[in-house]
């Protein structure tokens, strides 16, 4: 699950947890009407904010990828069916204390108003959460444009940075390559010179021993 959606989901379990125990408490409240009409008053303000609990959940699940929305999407359907049984377990005991006078006219209309009241509080209270999860989502989907556009950037600039790698690389072959024909220039220069020094040295040997023989054959 997502971490707003396992909110909703504790929240939602902590209202209905709360709706079965007050249920329960009013049937016990036999003598004591004010207690009984503020607990059945106070079970319908919860089913409404657990109703718009749901909704939330609804639209959050939509947000989803495809394999999570059906997974959750069972989870919603249940705690649907569940909600309404705990409304139609209000619905019934209200309507029976409605028929026994618990709510007159005036306690009836002064508890509606209240009920809307609250009602009204909640949806204002669940639309500003849900205005916040909307600017939230704007700015997680901003923040992902910004860091696609950034990685795309340094793509750019890792291909710029190979090419580069790939032109130095290429100029120092060039040089190694130069380094070496001029290495076996040198050598074959220095060979040269070595043959061309022997070659005069054989000539000035040769040169010397016609000279001495010369003079010897005089003699």
């Amino acid at each position: 699950m997502t971490t707003i959606f396992d909110g909703y989901d504790e929240e939602y379990r902590t209202l209905t947890g709360d709706i079965s125990k007050k249920l329960s408490e009013i049937a016990s409240y036999e003598d004591e009407k004010e207690k009984k009409k503020s607990g059945i008053v106070h079970v319908g303000d919860l089913l409404t904010q657990a109703t718009q609990l749901i909704q939330q959940m609804e639209l959050e699940v939509r947000s989803l990828d495809a394999a999570t929305r059906r997974e959750l999407s069972k989870k919603v359907d249940q705690y649907k069916k569940s909600l309404a049984s705990l409304s139609a377990d209000h619905k019934r005991i209200r309507e029976k204390e409605e028929r026994e006078g618990l709510f007159g006219d005036r306690d009836g209309n002064a508890a509606s108003a209240e009920h809307r009241s609250r009602m009204t509080a909640a949806t204002n209270k669940m639309k500003g959460t849900t205005d916040k999860l909307a600017a939230a989502r704007k700015e997680i989907a901003d923040t992902e444009e910004v860091a696609l556009a950034i990685g795309e950037e340094l793509g750019r600039n890792r291909e710029k940075i190979e090419a580069t790698h790939a032109k130095v690389k290429g100029v120092n072959d060039m040089a190694r390559r130069g380094g070496n024909i001029v290495g076996r220039m040198s050598a074959r220069d220095k060979r040269q010179r070595m043959a061309l020094s022997i070659a005069a040295g054989f000539i000035i040997i040769a040169i010397l021993l016609l000279i001495y023989f010369g003079i010897f054959k005089k003699k």
